[in-house]
């Protein structure tokens, strides 16, 4: 089967169309692969044109574990589109098939280790290996450097809470930085209850940590596009 020609006729027939419904932003040709985000190279698809082009990748660069990774995300994350059994465990047979190899981050340096304890094997990285293993995740995570409230599992509650960051600001910074927990009670008026405030407690972990990085909400521009749109 000609995957690559698949790929492309989708391509191409989004680029000759304007829909009003859904769309998910595509990269046409991968990052991974030397793609860029100029707009000669991003596409709008559909949640399931978006969904078929990144099994269509895995097939049409075979051994690239960039975009594995990216379809089984895509594939278990997706709420547009009804998963796929057959499609997640030929994804997974992909993934182990890599970790088999000198890939595996319990294989870094050269041997196992099989200490016990309370879990079946227990693997004891070097601080080498760690770091190893940490760069490597950060540059291989399709979603590194995506705002939260990008992210493809953004829900319109987190989207609401992210859109109020320059009020939720101003309230941590007039009661002396507190932690989440409080600026969530101070910020929604109520007692954070774990049992059911899970979901909305999210953008406030994630926001404390900006504030303390420096972020301002308000000399972000991709946060006044947000505001813009919420």
């Amino acid at each position: 089967m000609n995957y690559q020609r698949i790929y492309n006729t989708i391509i191409e027939r989004s680029k000759q169309r304007t829909l009003l419904e859904y769309t998910e932003e595509h990269h046409i040709v991968p990052w991974c692969v030397g793609g860029t985000d100029d707009s000669h190279n991003l596409v709008m698809l559909t949640p399931e044109e978006h969904y078929v082009c990144h099994q269509l990748l895995v097939k049409i660069y075979p051994g690239n574990i960039k975009l594995v990774k990216a379809a089984m995300f895509m594939v278990s994350s997706n709420k547009h589109q009804r998963r796929s059994n057959k499609t997640y465990g030929w994804l997974k047979k992909q993934y182990s098939e890599y970790m088999k190899g000198p890939n595996n981050p319990s294989k870094l340096n050269g041997t196992w280790n099989k200490g016990i304890t309370g879990y079946k094997n227990k693997v004891n990285f070097s601080d080498e290996s760690i770091k190893l293993f940490s760069d490597r995740m950060k540059k291989n995570n399709p979603c590194a450097g995506v705002k939260p409230w990008n992210h493809p599992r953004a829900t319109a509650v987190t989207k609401g809470i992210w859109a109020r960051a320059d009020e939720i600001y101003n309230v941590w910074l007039a009661n002396n930085k507190p932690a989440f927990c409080k600026l969530f009670g101070l910020s929604m008026n109520k007692k954070y209850d774990w049992k059911t405030d899970g979901k909305e407690v999210g953008p406030f972990m994630n926001m404390v940590k900006y504030f303390r990085n420096g972020w301002i909400p308000t000399e972000d521009t991709e946060w006044k596009e947000l505001k813009e749109t919420v």
